[in-house]
């Protein structure tokens, strides 16, 4: 006779007995269909892709930490390759290559379609991930964008007038702040990227800092 403890216990071994044509399920399914989701506009609900990946909410918790992590390493997974081909595409150094790199990945996200219906449809959302811990998505672009002023910096192209950090944060977030303003606003990016622009070159050549 089966206890009512054992019927509630789910064994792995067992589950996939029952079901051995389904492969199990692991993190990385779970955040190829939350891309999926997002490619599309849906919204990544954690019973969507508990369902939709055969686990339960619980595992997909403990794999995920929260749906807003889940969102930061989705955004990040389009990010970091544009910020890598605006480094590889803009030609130069010094600070117009800079400015050059910034004003090519801006664009890249302003234009990108699922980016601006994710900020339009949810601000709030788009609003709260940005900050600089390590691990958010603006965080790693943070720390991306220091090591690409810091590799000027060694090559004799870029000297910076305040710590290489603060200047990387506040390209960052200038930046950030004026692209969300605009497709939330339903407005065209293209002024906000040249806005941003702007600023990040008076940043570059200490325009900001007193003497």
């Amino acid at each position: 006779m089966t206890s009512k403890s054992s019927k509630k216990k789910e064994i792995p071994l067992v589950k996939a007995l029952a079901n051995p044509d389904r492969p199990q399920a692991t993190p990385l399914d779970v955040f190829k269909l939350a891309r999926k989701f997002w490619l599309e506009g849906k919204r990544i609900s954690i019973g969507d892709l508990a369902k939709g990946v055969g686990v339960s909410r619980v595992t997909l918790y403990r794999w995920v930490e929260s749906k807003d992590r889940l969102v930061e390493e989705v955004l990040w997974s389009f990010a970091k390759p544009t910020f890598d081909d605006a480094i590889k595409e803009t030609p130069g150094g010094g600070v117009e290559h800079v400015v050059g790199v910034h004003r090519r990945f801006m664009t890249a996200l302003g234009t990108f379609e699922p980016m601006r219906r994710f900020i339009y449809d949810n601000p709030k959302t788009a609003i709260r991930i940005q900050t600089n811990d390590p691990r958010s998505a603006h965080g790693r672009i943070i720390e991306a964008t220091t090591l690409h002023l810091s590799d000027q910096i060694a090559k004799g192209r870029l000297k910076l007038p305040a710590p290489v950090r603060e200047v990387a944060e506040m390209i960052v977030f200038t930046g950030g702040a004026l692209l969300y303003s605009a497709i939330i606003g339903g407005r065209s990016t293209l002024p906000a990227i040249e806005q941003s622009c702007t600023i990040t070159r008076m940043l570059l050549q200490g325009k900001f800092v007193k003497q």
